[in-house]
């Protein structure tokens, strides 16, 4: 059966309205009520929050003034003395200057000597042993008591004169007045009730409501809140949380924060009460507006529903104007052609951004590589210039990623005051060419204009820029080539301090050796093989003449590649996101290493080079102490190294990994110290064992005198801090001489022996006198 239009309009309307009434009410009453009651939650628990501190503030001011006393150097001698009257008056005194409720002086036995006033008795054991002990086992206690039915907050420090000689006490009444106090800054109730042997309510001690409240709040221990039962009702007003207490007395007291709900859902009920009404009267008039509406609209409905069609089909030349009776039709008339006018400009819009970048306005990677492709099809001759932000991520780390945009916006700007072409590829990457190329003057100025200081926010960021140049068609015949070499000088680009880089056979010939290393070594790694090796530098021992350590040191003979230095392959693998497996081979290796040198008597401790991230790893570090006890090894038997500049990348990682690695017994020490950018003045933050000075002051140490003034001021400077210190790189009688009459600890270097492997350095120490 069909119904005819007005019908429709009429149910659809009547309909409509009062289920879409129904829901808005019912909607907003349950999510005003629950945000109500969410509120209400997030108030105590930062009351509680606030509470805290509060009591740990004035733990602070109390100790401060608990000092004070203790630190008195009459008090001192009158407590030494046992000058009664003289404590007696200082305690008096000090008891008004601070307010204090009671002040008590103990000897060690937990003895009171004197009260004031008289809460304890003299010559009588304190009633709280527990908190002597704590005293004199921690050198203080911070604590809360119940004396005579009131909750006492009480510092207690030792009296030293130099050792300790009896201990003091301040306790303050945390009573009515005080939780007044606190509650006009926490916004909520605080009740002290004690647990009571012959009831089984508790008995309010203090309260910052009045008694009979507080003891009604206690007896309803209203934890949660039903929302239906607050909006409608409000039988229980008072919402509580109870804070976790000292072990003295958390058995005998709760303290318990309030919050009084009922205000909180005022505003609440108002808006639902209103809710409820607009609602009624929508419904009420969605039955006259129906009627009203339903015959006036079926023609121009009509005419719209044709316009929507056309619209539909892409047609916006038709005219979608209707003239009609109803204000609202011809509203919606105008509205289809602002849609139409929209939809255009939209379409328009989104080409444009298609092209776009839209933090700084200049094109972006896929429209610039459409444009490069139509020069270089063209057959012109063009030189590209990437343009990259050196350490980027590091401007967005140190000034926050507004800045970083505000820089890259800058950037932009200046760059778009050059004739040419630009693009942001990403993050701080862009490129840039002319009509005609840039000399070498221009390219200068050009550098030079980019890389002044950015100035944004109250902020001055200094900025490095790199330029990668790249000439077509003699470097790159395409977009992808282009873009893959300007990649490769990127790549070359951060690991020098050149700001500008061409490309060249050269450049592309280091970074496929970059390829083949990575490739070949974790080929290496993954595979049972023989090209990674150790060898062992030994240590010598300068007060007697003996070996007394080894350093580990890595060789990788690649059949492929050769002999590869390891400071290059390492350096790769940490760039490579893969140092973690190096690490753990050379753990697994030295490991054996020493179980071979044990089984030959010979009980020396191989020193493992720690990189940045092997620190950073602290699974990796966890692994090692796993490996040791696995082969019945102790972290005693090996040491580790780690070198100056990869602790000041991070001090605070490396100080808490290293203060792990300290505490399960390793001995650590600083590699080539004397490089980073950091001094000795960081070294008492650390805890390390030994430092090795750098070989780059040691070499030449017998003929250069600044050389030897800083050898020297390290090794004053390192028995300060009582550290052991190892010198690298000596290669003559006469530095190990000085070095010996210097005090250094230990000489490692040529003169002693080159890195050997293990089976050579068992033969070198049979022979050796230095064994």
């Amino acid at each position: 059966m069909t119904i005819s239009l007005r019908q429709s309009l009429f149910q659809l309307l009547f309909f409509g309205v009062f289920i879409t009434a129904l829901l808005i009410m019912a909607n907003v009453w349950t999510i005003t009520s629950k945000a109500a009651l969410d509120q209400v939650s997030k108030n105590i628990d930062v009351a509680n929050t606030v509470l805290e501190q509060l009591m740990a503030e004035r733990s602070n001011q109390l100790l401060n003034s608990a000092r004070v006393l203790t630190d008195d150097f009459g008090f001192k001698q009158a407590v030494a003395t046992g000058d009664i009257p003289t404590i007696q008056s200082v305690l008096e005194n000090h008891s008004q200057r601070i307010d204090a409720d009671f002040m008590a002086i103990l000897d060690l036995s937990g003895q009171v000597i004197e009260s004031q006033p008289a809460i304890f008795a003299k010559d009588t054991a304190f009633p709280f042993p527990e908190i002597v002990r704590s005293v004199l086992e921690n050198g203080g206690a911070d604590d809360a008591l119940i004396v005579n039915d009131g909750l006492y907050q009480v510092i207690m420090l030792p009296i030293y004169a130099p050792n300790p000689i009896a201990i003091a006490g301040i306790g303050f009444l945390n009573g009515d007045a005080f939780l007044r106090d606190v509650k006009s800054i926490i916004q909520a109730d605080i009740i002290v009730s004690l647990h009571s042997q012959s009831s089984s309510n508790p008995v309010v001690l203090h309260s910052s409501l009045p008694r009979y409240k507080a003891e009604r709040v206690i007896a309803a221990n209203q934890q949660t809140l039903n929302w239906f039962d607050v909006t409608f009702f409000r039988s229980a007003p008072y919402l509580i949380r109870q804070i976790a207490l000292p072990d003295t007395i958390s058995k005998e007291v709760t303290i318990t924060l309030a919050v009084d709900v009922s205000n909180h859902f005022d505003n609440f009920s108002a808006l639902q009460f209103s809710i409820l009404v607009i609602s009624l009267m929508a419904i009420a008039g969605s039955l006259l507006v129906s009627m009203f509406m339903a015959h006036r609209v079926s023609k121009p409905v009509a005419s719209l529903v044709d316009a929507a069609n056309q619209l539909a089909n892409g047609n916006y030349d038709k005219s979608f104007r209707t003239h009609g009776k109803l204000r609202e039709i011809n509203a919606l008339s105008v509205a289809f052609v602002r849609m139409k006018d929209s939809i255009q400009q939209r379409q328009e819009s989104i080409l444009t951004q298609s092209r776009q970048d839209l933090l700084t306005g200049l094109y972006n990677r896929g429209y610039m590589e459409t444009l490069i492709e139509q020069q270089l099809n063209s057959g012109k001759k063009l030189q590209v210039i990437g343009i990259n932000i050196r350490d980027f991520r590091t401007i967005n780390d140190l000034y926050g990623y507004s800045n970083g945009d505000a820089c890259i916006v800058t950037i932009a700007e200046r760059i778009k005051e050059w004739s040419g072409t630009a693009a942001r590829l990403s993050g701080g990457e862009l490129v840039w060419f002319a009509n005609e190329p840039l000399t070498q003057e221009q390219i200068e100025s050009f550098h030079a204009s980019l890389e002044l200081p950015v100035i944004t926010n109250q902020v001055v960021m200094s900025v490095k820029i790199i330029f990668t140049i790249i000439n077509c068609p003699e470097d790159a015949t395409s977009t992808q080539d282009l873009l893959r070499k300007m990649n490769i000088l990127l790549d070359e680009g951060e690991q020098g301090a050149a700001w500008c880089l061409y490309f060249n056979n050269d450049v592309e010939q280091r970074y496929l050796r970059r390829l083949n290393i990575i490739t070949e070594l974790k080929k290496v790694l993954q595979t049972q093989q023989d090209e990674l090796s150790l060898v062992y530098q030994p240590k010598v021992d300068l007060h007697n003449g003996k070996v007394n350590g080894l350093e580990a040191l890595i060789r990788w003979n690649s059949k492929t590649l050769g002999f590869v230095p390891p400071d290059e392959f390492i350096c790769i693998a940490e760039q490579a996101g893969f140092i973690e497996k190096v690490t753990d081979w050379v753990f697994s290796q030295v490991i054996r290493d020493v179980l071979f040198l044990k089984g030959n008597n010979i009980s020396l401790q191989p020193a493992i080079n720690l990189s940045m991230q092997d620190i950073q790893n602290r699974p990796l570090l966890e692994k090692l102490i796993q490996l040791l006890h696995e082969n019945s090894l102790s972290t005693r038997d090996i040491t580790l190294e780690i070198t100056e500049s990869d602790l000041v990348a991070d001090a605070n990682l490396a100080i808490d990994n290293l203060t792990f690695l300290r505490n399960k017994g390793f001995s650590i020490a600083i590699d080539d110290f004397g490089t980073g950018y950091s001094s000795l003045a960081y070294l008492k933050h650390l805890p390390v064992t030994d430092i090795k000075i750098d070989k780059s002051f040691v070499l030449n140490l017998s003929a250069d005198s600044e050389d030897q003034q800083i050898v020297h001021t390290i090794l004053s400077l390192s028995n300060i801090f009582d550290l052991k210190v190892v010198a690298e790189g000596v290669e003559d009688a006469q530095t190990m001489n000085i070095l010996t009459e210097w005090g250094c600890d230990t000489a490692q270097g040529y003169f002693i022996t080159r890195p050997l492997p293990l089976s050579e350095l068992v033969e070198w120490l049979d022979r050796t006198e230095y064994f």
